[in-house]
This record gives C-alpha cells, structure tokens and sequence, in this order.
C-alpha cells in the first residue's frame, strides 16, 4: 500500500463515526474541526492547482459539514489536490481525537533528530526556519522545492540527491500530493528520515513500514482562529502561535 493509503486504513473506521463541524478552505490551507472539537490542517498547494478545474471534487460541493470524516478521508491521495487536502486535515482531525500519542515530544524537529557532524541533509520542501538552524552546525545541507525559492534545486535534482544523504527531512504535503512513496524509496539508505510540516499526520502505526523516523507536526489549540486566518487566506507562519509543534520518534 501507499503511504495515503496505509493513513486511510488505519483511521477510517473512527472516522465513521466522527462528525465534520465546519470545513474551511483558503487559499493556502484548509482546515477541518470535528464536533468533538479536534482539528487539523493541510496544504492546498495553491502554484500547483492552476491546471485543474474549479470547484472539482469536495471542494465544489459546499456541504462537508454534517458528513461523517470518513466521508472526508477516503479523498486523501486523490489527483484533485484540494480534495486530498481536505482529506488529508479530516485525518488529522481524526488522529488528534482518537489516536494522540501521550508520548509525543514538543519543541523544534531537529532536538529530535540524531544529526552527526559531516551529515549530508536532503530537505525535500524548503523550512527556512529549519534551514536558518541547520546552517549553525558542521553539515551539508540541500533543499528541493516544486516551487522556485532562493537556493532550492528544482524538485528533479532529489533523485541524486537523496540517495547520497545521511538524512532526509520531507514535507508533509508530499503525503497529499502522491509523491511520498517515491520520495522514501529514495531515502531508502539514509539514517535518519523525518517528515515535517503542519500537514504531517501524527500516526506512527502507519509508517513504521517506510522507515520513517520521525513525524514532526502540529496540535491546533485555537481552532477559531486557525479558521479565521486560513479563511483570509494566511499560511501557517500567522497561525503557528495558535499551534503546539509535536514530534513522535518511530523508533
């Protein structure tokens, strides 16, 4: 199975019983809350959806509150990529109310990680303030990016990449947009293997079979206004502060 795919049958059967409050979908993100009050996020990809038409899948259909999350969560690893999206924050949701590790870790990715002095470091996605602090110690670091950023490689470069790296730090909007499978398979010979990013899902049962190390994501703590500024369009840096940063070791 792929990685959407192992995250979708572990959660769907709670998520069937678990109804949707409010969806919202902004320009960056989107965002799902349960009635329990359980929230999560995920990236709607907005350079990326310019080819795809208005209004298709969930995202058209204007009536997602009421529905059961599972309803939701089948949609993560669709090829419509806001759909994927709202199936990807419906599973966080379910994952924050069913599946919170007591054992999950706060603080930045990289106190959890075993990076040595030398390391060379893949980051798939680009974290700058990640990157600012990766630059503080004696390894080699190299972003790639979908997206042209200042000292991102092209998003093609990752095969060579990778597969010459001691660690590999992976967005996880990779998970939503279908290229995760490919992406680990890389990273197959690294020692270390995290994935990071508001939209990471916080479920350790369903990548202890892909190598991953690490899972590095959010807790929402003010679910109003993580809707509202997502409803404005804002991106995670203007609701971070309305957020818990956890990290959950694999090993």
């Amino acid at each position: 199975m792929t990685v959407a795919q192992t995250i979708r049958s572990r959660i769907m059967a709670q998520g069937a019983g678990k109804r949707v409050r409010r969806a919202q979908i902004g320009l960056i993100y989107c965002a799902v809350q349960l009635e329990s009050g359980s929230t999560g996020v995920a990236f709607t990809f907005p350079a990326q959806r310019s080819g795809q038409p208005c209004g298709a899948g969930l995202s058209g259909q204007g009536n997602l509150a009421g529905r059961d999350a599972d309803q939701l969560v089948e949609h993560l690893g669709s090829e419509e990529l806001v759909s994927s999206a709202l199936g990807m924050a419906a599973s966080n949701a379910v994952i924050a109310e069913c599946f919170a590790d007591p054992h999950a870790l706060g603080g930045d990715i990289l106190d959890h990680l075993d990076i040595r002095e030398g390391d060379r470091i893949c980051m798939v996605g680009c974290f700058l303030p990640v990157l600012e602090r990766l630059g503080n110690l004696a390894v080699e670091v190299t972003t790639v990016d979908q997206v042209a950023k200042p000292g991102a490689e092209p998003a093609e470069r990752v095969e060579q990449l990778l597969p010459e790296s001691q660690v590999a730090i992976i967005t996880g909007t990779s998970i939503i947009n279908n290229t995760v499978d490919d992406i680990l398979g890389l990273a197959a010979g690294c020692r270390e293997v995290a994935i990071l990013g508001p939209s990471t899902p916080l479920l350790a049962d369903a990548f202890r079979d892909f190598q991953v190390r690490c899972l590095s994501g959010i807790r929402v703590d003010d679910p109003d206004a993580v809707f509202r500024i997502i409803g404005e369009g804002g991106g995670f840096r203007f609701f971070k502060d309305h957020t818990t940063k956890l990290n959950i070791r694999l090993d």
